[in-house]
């Protein structure tokens, strides 16, 4: 595994004195690596090397929230006994869509657990939990990445993909012959990347290893930060034919509105605050060549006010996409967009 060094290391050394916390906050963005670093903590907590164990018990949300029963469920389990050693692992993954009520039924697990029991919250952010809940866990922030472990996961995700078609391809033709079935094999999807093409990936997934992961098999291209540079680009076009034709805009909203609202408000963000550093220290955040144009662009047409006012929207709107609040994605994209044209 790669980064995380220190907050690993203190973890293996709670793990090794027998001092480990009963409760974590694990809080960073989607792609960051949460999920691996628990899973590998998880292990070392069990005693089981790399293999799975039905003592590590995974929470996940059905549908759009982690339900008041889901969590009755948890505290079921956590008051049981381990089936396999002495320890059990309880993972909430996105406990961010922890509903209110559930997280009440969940305090006074958290607060008073068995012996051996240990959880683990992980999500982008703490904004939609408890007090409560908060105070009884310790709280680990994963900043993203540098740039040399950037490359080393770059450097070594590659080969593993590789690695890992291969054996996919291998496999899928052995049960091919067993089946009796002419079934049809997709072929290896290898990739390889020059050393420019390692630089750009890294310039563009912002530390975050899932997003890099993205672009590699995306073909160097990131739709959510390309979809926000070209809603720039369409409020810039707009701006300076001085007309109020807002179509070119608004098409964008069918395409927007199929994204993950919470991804696009944060590459949005993103891609204002790349044209500002252009703008203001002439430097290229993002070396993806398409962007790079488009940046030169915007840079020159949209001026600092501007940019401040399409971020002070982008903050606001982002209430209307919190966990609880019940309006259509369409009505919000919408909204956004027009509140966009007015500026």
């Amino acid at each position: 595994m790669i980064g995380f060094f220190k907050l690993r290391e203190r973890f293996l050394k709670a793990i090794k004195n027998d001092t480990l916390s009963h409760a974590h906050i694990i809080i960073g963005p989607d792609g960051i690596g949460k999920s691996l670093l628990v899973e590998t903590i998880s292990r070392e907590i069990l005693g089981f090397g790399d293999r799975d164990s039905v003592d590590i018990i995974r929470v996940r949300p059905e549908k759009t929230i982690i339900t008041v029963n889901q969590v009755r469920e948890v505290v079921i389990e956590a008051s049981l006994r381990p089936y396999e050693g002495y320890r059990k692992v309880i993972i909430f993954y996105e406990a961010n869509k922890i509903g209110q009520e559930a997280q009440n039924a969940l305090l006074k697990t958290i607060e008073e657990p068995m012996e051996g029991i240990y959880f683990f919250l992980l999500a982008e952010n703490e904004m939609f939990m408890a007090d409560t809940i908060k105070s009884r866990c310790h709280m680990h922030k994963l900043l993203p990445m540098d740039e040399m472990e950037m490359e080393a996961f770059v450097e070594q995700f590659v080969p593993f993909h590789n690695e890992k078609e291969a054996k996919r391809v291998e496999q899928e033709k052995l049960a091919s012959e067993f089946s009796g079935k002419k079934t049809k094999v997709a072929p290896v999807h290898e990739i390889s990347l020059s050393e420019e093409e390692k630089r750009k990936v890294i310039s563009a997934s912002r530390g975050i290893p899932g997003k890099a992961e993205r672009i590699i098999l995306g073909g160097l291209k990131d739709e959510s930060i390309e979809v926000s540079f070209e809603l720039l680009t369409k409020l810039a076009e707009v701006k300076r034919s001085r007309k109020r034709v807002y179509h070119p805009v608004l098409e964008l909203g069918e395409k927007i509105s199929q994204m993950e609202l919470e991804l696009f408000f944060d590459d949005f963000t993103y891609a204002v605050n790349t044209v500002l550093k252009k703008k203001s220290l002439d430097e290229d955040s993002i070396l993806l060549d398409e962007i790079k144009v488009q940046t030169e662009f915007l840079s020159r047409e949209l001026t600092f006010n501007t940019l401040e006012k399409y971020l002070e929207i982008f903050f606001e709107m982002r209430k209307y996409i919190a966990l609880g609040i019940n309006i259509n994605k369409d009505t919000i994209v919408s909204s956004l967009l027009l509140r966009l044209m007015e500026v």
